[in-house]
């Protein structure tokens, strides 16, 4: 009786400070983190770490925020989950969790201190095992602080394992942001931004120092450069990124016609943001300090406008009846039995594509030669495909052979307009040179089923399985808008546009002639398999 009371007493003053100090302490620590260690930790990561740590490393504050953003996105989704949760919750914070918590903070900053003190003396490594047990012994002080023993493994059960995979999503967040940017690299995108901020700071009576030439702006003598990457074109990939998940998770609920008015809307409120951002970190330059202005406030004011742009998009939207379906019931008052999570047919049409891109950027980031990687993109991608197997099992698969025909014609118009091989693709040559020869003959197998099997069945379900099929709303104009649209983000995410984009038709014009999304999986499959066996008889992978 005691623990009912002290359970429906759990909303008084004393818990919910508590909750709060707490969430303010562990926010604090995230950006203490993230500033120490990029602006005072002298140190140069990748020549004394393995570059994927380095790579992962140096987005850490960037990852929490994304997950936060994305963990609290998916809450109101599924409500019931996170009552249970929340029922499991101490009636007040364990002292002893808080202490472990403070050992943690303390290991976390201790490879700071000993850089500090003995400045090139401690191998690296030390600093590694510091951080990584300091992150372990602070996330069981968390869990502990929070949860009883007893109960924290059956309240956390259910929520195990979509909770890992919406963790995994927020830190692959940015690099899946890093693989949209290209379509937002547009020099009038830097020219607007450039004059927008010059007419903010002239409207507010601001001395303003400008070079149009160099996209130089500044008050008096403190400069800053708007390039290409202060044009808002990160945020602007990332915001797509996250209403795009948005929109998949709530898209039982969501008119999908009228929800695409969030993608402008985003957009717009992304870019203004953004231009406010450089105006206001001038002005902080200019009449605070430069160094707060260009070590703090211009590397982290971004992600913090993301997080919250992005979280009250998805609040907002959520209450607006109009983009709700007429009588649409929330996931968590639905009394109707829903698939497991790898049984849900949007989840196997686009987590596949979603990792596929993820693990493409993460490898560029890490190699010289990401192509050598290859392999281990296709593992991760191969399991989530066997996770999803009753869902491609289920597909009607037959060979069509107007389909398997149109598909070896592109593989061939694909091969006879590639280009010279780059210097990437030479150093690629030599990297494969240096291979054993099983390692050798095992690469090539796996980049050979890749291309032909694994890709063409990855893209598909996403860009006509998927993006084609929820535009497609019955009646030519939208049939139409819906090729056009599947067809132009899949050329996008190739080098070269035109010839994707003339494959990306033919294969969407496939789908559409029966409504069988396998139709345009063997057509691409086909393509796919010429172009790789080009390759193999002649020995140049540049072209897949």
């Amino acid at each position: 009786m005691e623990y009912a009371d002290r359970m429906n007493g759990r909303s008084s003053t004393g818990p919910r400070a508590g909750l709060l100090l707490l969430a303010i302490f562990c926010v604090a620590l995230v950006v203490a983190a993230a500033l120490v260690y990029k602006h005072d930790f002298v140190f140069v990561c990748r020549d004394s770490l393995p570059t994927v740590f380095c790579a992962a490393l140096s987005g850490a504050a960037p990852r929490v925020l994304s997950v936060v953003g994305i963990l609290t996105m998916a809450s109101m989704i599924r409500p019931a989950v996170l009552r249970q949760v929340a029922a499991a919750l101490r009636p007040t914070l364990a002292w002893d969790g808080i202490a472990l918590i403070a050992l943690g903070s303390v290991l976390i900053f201790a490879p700071w201190i000993l850089n500090k003190g003995l400045p090139g003396a401690v191998d690296p490594s030390v600093f590694v095992a510091l951080w990584l047990s300091g992150l372990a012994v602070a996330g069981a002080g968390l869990t502990h602080t929070l949860f009883p023993l007893k109960t924290v493994f059956a309240a956390l059960k259910p929520a195990a394992l979509p909770v890992s995979g919406l963790v995994a999503f927020g830190l692959l967040l940015p690099e899946m942001a890093l693989t949209l940017q290209p379509i937002w690299k547009m020099p009038w995108l830097s020219e607007l931004t450039f004059d927008t901020v010059i007419a903010a700071l002239t409207f507010f009576g601001q001395p303003v120092v400008s070079d149009a030439t160099t996209k130089m702006i500044g008050i008096d003598e403190f400069m800053v450069l708007v390039g290409p990457q202060c044009s808002g074109v990160e945020g602007l990939a990332l915001i797509t990124v996250f209403l795009a998940t948005y929109i998949f998770l709530f898209r039982d609920q969501l008119r999908l016609g009228r929800a695409l008015l969030l993608f402008p809307i985003g957009l717009v409120a992304s870019w203004t943001l953004n231009s406010i951002r450089i105006a206001v970190l001038l002005l902080i330059g200019r009449y605070v300090s430069p160094e707060l202005a260009i070590e703090g406030f211009h590397s982290h004011a971004g992600w913090l406008m993301f997080m919250l742009l992005s979280v009250s998009l998805a609040a907002g939207a959520h209450r607006v009846r109009w983009l709700q379906k007429s009588g649409a019931i929330s996931v968590a008052e639905s009394t109707q039995p829903r698939p497991s999570f790898f049984a849900d047919r949007a989840t196997v049409l686009i987590l596949p594509f979603a990792v596929f891109m993820a693990s493409s950027t993460l490898t560029s980031a890490i190699s010289e030669t990401p192509a050598m990687l290859y392999p281990v993109r296709m593992a991760f991608v191969a399991v989530l495909i066997a996770l999803g197997w009753s869902v491609v099992r289920a597909l009607p698969w037959r060979i069509d052979p107007l389909s398997l025909a149109t598909g070896l014609a592109c593989g061939a118009l694909w091969v006879a307009t590639s280009g010279p091989a780059s210097a990437t693709d030479a150093l690629l040559e030599s990297r494969l040179a240096e291979l054993s020869s099983v390692a050798f003959f095992g690469w090539i197998v796996v980049r050979l089923l890749g291309t032909s099997v694994v890709v063409p069945l990855v893209e598909e379900f996403f860009f006509r399985g998927y993006i084609l099929a929820k535009l497609d709303k019955g009646g030519m104009a939208w049939r139409i808008l819906a090729l056009v649209v599947s067809t132009g983000i899949f050329a996008a995410m190739h080098d070269r546009y035109i010839a994707a984009a003339l494959a990306g038709l033919l294969f969407g014009l496939i789908y559409l002639r029966r409504g069988n999304l396998t139709d345009a999986v063997i057509s691409h499959a086909g393509a796919n398999a010429v172009i790789a066996g080009w390759a193999l008889v002649h020995g140049d992978f540049s072209v897949i």
